[in-house]
């Protein structure tokens, strides 16, 4: 009886189930694996094949975490921000230094990046304090100062890495769930004089040279072309020359001629840009909008701590669509945040899908 009950159980849930957010997840991977094609042919098929094979890693890791009750991270939130922390502590005890950055742990068959999921435990943890001891009322000093104490931590330890791009994600994650928590105008107007006030503060004691600098090429990226300039100027030559309607598949030249560094990862955008122009860009900012309308869709049939785990993974795609579409343009810095779901990278692939299954998850175990 118990074994029949359970089958009935899981086929409803099954049936329960909306692909529409993996659907569009795949029509945009798909648009990443031919571009990947084209960004790296030059230098064989390896990256090619090994970005099919994440590929279907991802889809695994996606229906994987459709099965697990998403109120479960809720119960356990102490245990996942603990993680967090260890995970963080511990890439500056076995991780990987390269380009003057500490992020990573070689794992042998794989290297992770745990600021990449930090992002993730930073929503699962923070939406539960805020649907448990802040669903009635969020306001004033106190609260900002009550709540940050759950962010600044995690805040720090990816900044010491240093990691300029995550550490602006996770202010970003906090203000976006503290906002979709419900907040009053006073508070609102707090926070952004705390912002402004901690700009200067943040530029001068907080970010290493190398970060001010791009700081710096991005108000004047014709100071330095040869130099710290040459990655921006070469993605926007890449993306002006793609026009209207692209070069066409395989007919880019920045990144053949090797202009164009990081051309499968950081710069897929501009690979992309200069091969489809104009109208492709559109096609792939309007799979982009109706992903983050399909997250946030199921979050409003969902309860507060379902809400505001979607409108965080939401926030999380948003921002890293934003500022690396910018970077690629020229109108933000260069921070390193990948286009999800687009540039290659075994880490982003996984935390994207299993991002895209904790929502499928809400949708199928909401009341």
């Amino acid at each position: 009886m118990g074994k029949n009950h359970d089958l009935v159980v899981t086929v409803k849930r099954i049936k329960k189930m909306k692909n529409m957010v993996l659907y569009i997840a795949l029509c945009i991977v798909l648009i990443s694996s031919l571009t990947v094609y084209s960004a790296t042919i030059h230098r064989g098929t390896s990256f090619f094949y090994k970005e099919i094979v994440w590929i279907g890693l991802g889809v695994v890791t996606y229906f994987t975490f459709s099965f697990i009750d998403y109120r479960v991270y809720g119960k356990y939130y102490k245990i996942i921000y603990l993680i967090n922390v260890i995970f963080l502590l511990l890439v500056f005890v076995i991780g990987d230094k390269r380009l003057g950055a500490q992020r990573w742990i070689d794992l042998g068959f794989i290297t992770i990046q745990p600021s990449e999921f930090s992002k993730l435990f930073i929503v699962l943890t923070f939406s539960e304090v805020l649907a448990t001891k802040f669903n009635s009322k969020f306001s004033g000093l106190k609260n900002i100062m009550a709540t940050s104490l759950h962010i600044i931590p995690i805040f720090l330890l990816i900044a010491a890495q240093p990691d300029l791009g995550t550490s602006l994600v996770i202010i970003f994650l906090y203000l976006v769930l503290v906002f979709m928590n419900g907040i009053d105008w006073k508070t609102i107007i707090l926070l952004a004089i705390a912002g402004i006030s901690m700009a200067p503060i943040g530029y001068f004691f907080l970010l290493k040279d190398y970060q001010k600098e791009r700081v710096l090429t991005f108000l004047n990226p014709e100071a330095d072309l040869l130099g710290s300039g040459w990655n921006v100027t070469q993605s926007m030559i890449a993306v002006g020359s793609g026009g209207i309607f692209g070069k066409g598949f395989l007919q880019g030249t920045q990144s053949k001629l090797r202009f164009l560094p990081e051309s499968h990862t950081d710069f897929i955008a501009a690979v992309f840009l200069e091969e489809r122009g104009l109208i492709g860009g559109c096609v792939l900012l309007v799979l982009y909008i109706l992903l983050l309308w399909g997250i946030m869709r199921i979050g409003d049939k969902s309860d507060g701590y379902g809400k505001l785990i979607c409108y965080g993974i939401s926030a999380i795609f948003f921002f890293h669509i934003v500022i690396n579409i910018g970077m690629v343009t020229g109108i933000m810095p260069v921070t390193g945040l990948p286009l999800l779901l687009m540039s290659y990278g075994g880490t982003s692939f996984l935390f994207a899908f299993a991002m895209l299954g904790i929502v499928q998850s809400i949708n199928v175990y909401r009341e």
